[in-house]
């Protein structure tokens, strides 16, 4: 695509803003400017899988002004791009940041950094990471309207990982690897996600619907605070359908630095080795999984709407922040598992054992045709002392 209609993608969505904000509506060619901009952000899609084709330089050229077309905190414009399109740099990409992997086999990839030299000082430092955030969307953008697949996959704040990337970068000190976005014209058929859920949306007040009360005449509803309580007395949920409770159950793992969650429907609660314990099953294809098998300690969750489940279950962490979706606020327990503050129940547990399945422990063909073309892999167990159990009153 010409120079010229990214562009024009790029002031359509300046001029759907300037509209907003003035109380009017674009009418004539405007509204045809309006539509393709929406349109442009509603199908775009993260692509892993791409064709042997180079990314033309005009092409690549402005993906660049469209990133730095970007809004920025005091003007400050933080960013600085790393246009990588050597084959033996996109492989080492890959190698040193799994959740890159599609870079060992695209033409192109570029890593967005930030400048710490251009930042605000104090608190206000930290806006350098919405800068570089909203010019790693432009760039998303830019490049799917220009015909090209992408996708955004996260350094920081895994500090390791970034560091990773920025010594291969030879990035100066002062300088950070945010994030690397993974480029190329798409191989194979689009896979759009309608990401759209009412659960997300409130009015005036957190919780609040356009079609209730005024808001400033409504109550505020007291917000419940999650308390500890003994899970082997006062625990009353029936064992065999718990896990399937409301669309299923989360699981948590990580640390304070990178962590994720995912729906889970298998799942046990009982006595073992004269400890109350929960099991719960991950297979080896999710995201959670290389949490799991670092971690110590981990959270299983019960949220009454069923939403969470549905959308935790149908999107992955490597593709982006999945709470922050949801509007859920993160925690962590005193011993570092991370849970979510607006949930009914967690249950806190110290992993004690973990186990992968193997197709010749098998004794029946229902695990085995279970297995039979489930691209996730084999599941792997885990077992784990409940430490504590928290619920909301």
């Amino acid at each position: 695509m010409k120079k010229a209609s990214i562009l024009n993608v790029v002031l359509a969505l300046a001029l759907v803003a300037v509209c907003a904000a003035m109380g009017m509506q674009c009418t004539g060619k405007g509204q045809t400017a309006q539509n393709s901009a929406i349109d442009n952000i509603m199908t775009r899609y993260s692509v892993r899988s791409y064709q042997e084709r180079p990314v033309e330089q005009a092409t690549i050229d402005t993906l660049l002004r469209a990133a730095m077309a970007a809004p920025s905190a005091v003007n400050k414009q933080p960013w600085h791009f790393v246009v990588v399109n050597a084959k033996q740099v996109l492989a080492k990409i890959a190698e040193l940041t799994p959740n890159a992997g599609s870079a060992a086999k695209a033409p192109l990839a570029i890593v967005v950094c930030a400048d710490m030299e251009k930042t605000l000082e104090g608190e206000a430092k930290e806006f350098w990471v919405q800068d570089v955030s909203a010019a790693t969307e432009n760039l998303l953008l830019a490049a799917h309207a220009a015909g090209l697949g992408g996708v955004w996959t996260g350094l920081w704040p895994d500090r390791e990982r970034s560091a990773k990337i920025g010594e291969l970068m030879q990035l100066p000190e002062n300088y950070v690897a945010f994030c690397t976005v993974v480029l190329g014209y798409p191989e194979g058929e689009p896979q759009v996600k309608d990401k759209w859920n009412e659960a997300n949306v409130s009015y005036n007040t957190f919780g609040s619907k356009a079609a209730t009360t005024d808001a400033a005449t409504a109550p505020v509803e007291e917000k419940k605070e999650l308390k500890e309580f003994d899970i082997t007395r006062e625990f009353r949920e029936n064992p065999f359908n718990y896990f399937m409770k409301n669309g299923g159950l989360l699981l948590a793992a990580g640390d304070k630095t990178s962590s994720n969650a995912m729906t889970i429907g298998w799942g046990g609660l009982g006595r073992l080795w004269q400890k109350t314990v929960a099991t719960v099953y991950v297979a080896q294809g999710r995201y959670t999984h290389d949490f799991m098998e670092k971690t110590k300690y981990f959270t299983i969750m019960e949220f009454r709407d069923p939403k969470i489940a549905q959308y935790m279950g149908s999107h992955s962490g490597r593709d982006g922040d999945k709470a922050e979706a949801l509007g859920l606020h993160k925690a962590f327990t005193e011993n570092g598992a991370p849970y979510y503050e607006e949930a009914d129940v967690v249950i806190e547990c110290r992993l004690m054992s973990k186990t992968q399945f193997s197709p010749s422990a098998f004794t029946d063909d229902v695990p085995r045709q279970f297995y039979d073309g489930f691209e996730a892999g084999y599941h792997s167990e885990y077992i784990g002392e409940v430490v504590k159990a928290l619920r909301k009153q």
